[in-house]
Parts: structure tokens; C-alpha cells; sequence
């Protein structure tokens, strides 16, 4: 496998950009694996000043830079301790001690400004819209991406969801209205920014509808392209396809469409899914496809360590992604990297990243139609070989397309382009 060079990039004057990543791990996926990818590559631009939480993601990013000594004058790690007042008693408190952590994070910050004098900060993760932290504060120019958040729950499918599900997203869905509408820091954060990045088409639609903001458009996360297409062993047909689902177990990521999907297609092919991952819904799907007689058609992992679910995904053949609601989502660039075409619902980042070349998208319309489509989808990659290895070719394409070097590259001008803002007066 080939490994991208941490070899620095000294073309041009590198900033002093004070960034704030509360999540930040190099062997873990989702939020800590994307604030480290982001870092890791900007530092390939500017020298770093990193606030990251103290106690579970200091000691991995101090070793990181053990291993990796040419980085250290160029990453510096700023643990904040986050102190968890009574979560053990009440979950929702998470918010408020979050919250703190990041006052917390902006009290450290205007100490190193006087000592640094930055020349941009940048609010990084967690990307969710509702948490803008306070570095927005600092005279300095200020960057905000990328925001994730805004997709809501599609109403036609809440009673799909179950009863508990289906009250709990559609409450949710109206909070999240509210809050997207009333929250006041949100609002300040917003205006006050020199610059906008939105994670996907929705939530760049969401800040111009709501702060009438314009917002560029960066995805959240990206991949490390390992594999030549031509190393990927080819699916000739001869045995069942593998597919692969990966995911926590949680209503919004709807792993029932794909169990009724696959039931329908194992009429007349045959497919085994792989699924990966673990939660709440657990004991529910798994008795949804007991009852829909998969029980030879299913391997359930279990929730397995990163490194281990990319081994299960690297030998599959496609992915079936059945998220109503998600940002990019790491686990389908991860999926391309390794030559998957992806099958997916047509929303959210993954819809925007997902095209003809590299996999099928499905229409959002209702359970019904995506049961039938996500069949129609999968048979159609079950019987056609020499369609499934042209797509495979087309998700590595597409995941150079989405590295994370170009990722840092772009962003890394964007600092540029508001730093001459600026300049010129805005």
C-alpha cells in the first residue's frame, strides 16, 4: 500500500493559524480521525496551534508527534481538560459541559494570542452548527468549517422508524428548527465570520435560508488513497457478491431498508452482507432479518476497531450506505478508497459525493421506494460483473478526487483568500 509523505510544503509563508479540533486522534474514525486529517494536512501549509480536549485525545496526538519529530515545530497541541458535571446522571448535560469546554478552550486561546499574535483562528470540530465555540471573540479573522448539522429527518419515513424512533426524530426535527432559527451565538458566530465552509449542499442551503450567509462548500472528511485499482482482485460473478454495511445501530441510518432489499434480491442472486458495527437497535434489526430469513445471508461483526472494519470493507465487492441522515460520512469515502461502489440514498454529503461513475444513488421519496430501489440497485451490481468492475475503477478515481492533501490544499488557500480580504478592507 502506498502512504502519503508528511514532507512539508514550504512554498509560500506559512500563517500562524490557532485552530480549534476538540477531537483529534490519528487511529480513530468518524470526528476524531477527520479533526486529525484536517490538522495533519493544513500543518503541510501553516504552523498549527491546536486546542484539543486533555484527557482522550492529548495522549494520542502527543504520540503522533513522537513518531513523526518533522511535524513538531510545526503542531502544537493545546490539551483543555473537559470537565463532565453530572453526565453520569443526566446524558443531556453533555451540551452544557461541552460548551464549557469550549469557553475553556477560548480563555487559553486569548493568552496564547497575546503571546503568538495569530494571524487567523479557525473553529474545526465537532462540526455540528449548534456549538460555534467563542473563537469568534479574538479580533483576528475568523474561519468556521466545516458547519455540518442542518439535514433534518424525512418526515415520510419517521413511521418506518418505529414508535419510539419515529416521536423521537420527529421531536427532533422540530428542535432542531428552533435552534437552527433562535440560537443567538449561533447567529453571532455566523455573522461575525471572516469565512464559511458548509460540510454539504444542504447545509449550505440552510445558512444562506437562515443567515443569508454564503458558505463554500469543503467536505467534512476525506481519504488516503491506498490501492491501484488493478491490485483489487476482480468479481468475476462465480460466488456470491459481498456487500458491506457499516454503521452504528441507530434509527436514522435505517439498516432495515437494506435487510428488506436484500430479502428481495436473494429471489434470484446471491449476496451476503457483511455488517459492521453495534447500538441501541441491535436486538431489533437482528430480529428483522431472522424474520425475513437472512440468517444465511447476514455476518454480523460487531462493532470492531478501525483498522479491523477497513480489513472486512477492503475485501468486499460494493457498500450498501442506507443513512436518511448523515454528513459525508467517512465510512463511504472509505468504502471508494478501497474500490467499493457505494449504493445510497441521494441526500446529504454522501449524495453529493456518490455519482454515476462510482455507484447508484436512490431517490429519497419513501420506505416503500427505497426498499424496491436499494433491490433493483443491488441486483443490477449482482448480475452484471463487468458493471461493478468499471464502477470499481470509478470509486478509486473519485477517491483521489476527495484526498485529503488536495483537501489541505484548498483550505490552506481559502486562509490565504481571507487573509487578502482583510487586506483589501473586506
Amino acid at each position: 500500500m502506498s502512504r502519503i509523505s508528511d514532507e512539508l510544503v514550504y512554498t509560500e509563508k506559512r500563517l500562524k493559524v490557532l485552530v480549534s479540533a476538540y477531537a483529534c486522534d490519528p487511529d480513530e474514525g468518524s470526528e476524531p480521525g477527520m479533526g486529525f486529517n484536517w490538522v495533519r494536512h493544513l500543518a503541510q501549509h501553516h504552523d498549527l496551534w491546536v486546542l484539543i480536549e486533555e484527557n482522550r485525545y492529548r495522549p494520542a496526538m502527543t504520540a503522533y508527534l513522537d513518531s513523526h519529530p518533522e511535524m513538531k515545530p510545526h503542531i502544537n497541541f493545546i490539551g483543555i481538560r473537559r470537565q463532565r458535571y453530572g453526565e453520569a446522571v443526566w446524558s443531556h448535560l453533555y451540551y452544557w459541559t461541552y460548551m464549557l469546554w469550549q469557553w475553556n478552550a477560548y480563555c487559553a486561546a486569548r493568552k496564547l494570542h497575546e503571546e503568538i499574535n495569530f494571524d487567523l483562528v479557525h473553529q474545526l470540530n465537532m462540526i455540528g452548527y449548534r456549538e460555534p465555540g467563542f473563537l469568534w471573540k479574538l479580533q483576528v479573522p475568523f474561519v468556521w468549517g466545516p458547519i455540518g448539522g442542518h439535514v433534518q429527518m424525512p418526515c415520510r419515513f419517521l413511521s418506518s422508524l418505529g414508535l419510539q424512533n419515529g416521536v423521537y426524530y420527529g421531536l427532533r426535527n422540530i428542535l432542531n428548527w428552533v435552534q437552527m432559527h433562535t440560537s443567538i451565538r449561533v447567529r453571532k458566530a455566523m455573522k461575525r465570520a471572516d469565512m464559511l465552509i458548509a460540510a454539504t449542499p444542504e447545509d449550505r442551503a440552510a445558512i444562506m435560508a437562515i443567515h443569508h450567509r454564503d458558505a463554500g462548500l469543503v467536505s467534512e472528511t476525506g481519504v488516503t488513497p491506498q490501492l491501484n485499482y488493478y491490485n483489487k482482485a476482480r468479481w468475476d460473478g462465480k460466488r456470491p457478491l459481498k456487500l458491506v454495511w457499516c454503521g452504528n445501530f441507530f434509527a436514522s441510518k435505517a439498516l432495515p431498508l437494506g435487510l428488506h432489499a436484500l430479502s428481495k434480491v436473494l429471489k434470484t442472486s446471491q449476496v451476503v452482507m457483511h455488517i459492521i458495527g453495534s447500538g441501541i437497535c441491535e436486538s431489533k434489526w437482528k430480529k428483522i432479518a431472522e424474520s425475513l430469513h437472512l440468517n444465511s445471508a447476514c455476518i454480523w461483526y460487531g462493532m470492531l476497531p478501525h483498522s479491523k472494519a477497513l480489513e472486512v470493507i477492503s475485501t468486499c465487492d460494493a457498500m450498501l450506505f442506507s443513512s436518511l441522515k448523515d454528513a459525508t460520512s467517512t465510512v463511504v469515502l472509505e468504502a471508494l478508497q478501497y474500490g467499493l461502489p457505494v449504493i445510497c440514498h441521494d441526500t446529504c454529503g454522501f449524495g453529493a459525493v456518490i455519482d454515476e461513475t462510482c455507484g447508484i444513488k436512490i431517490p429519497v421519496r419513501s420506505p416503500e421506494h427505497s426498499i424496491s430501489e436499494f433491490a433493483v440497485a443491488i441486483l443490477k451490481l449482482a448480475t452484471n460483473p463487468d458493471l461493478l468492475s468499471q464502477m470499481s475503477i470509478g470509486a478509486f478515481v473519485k477517491a483521489g478526487e476527495l484526498a485529503w492533501p488536495e483537501i489541505g490544499r484548498i483550505m490552506a488557500g481559502l486562509y490565504r483568500a481571507v487573509l487578502e480580504k482583510e487586506k483589501n478592507g473586506k
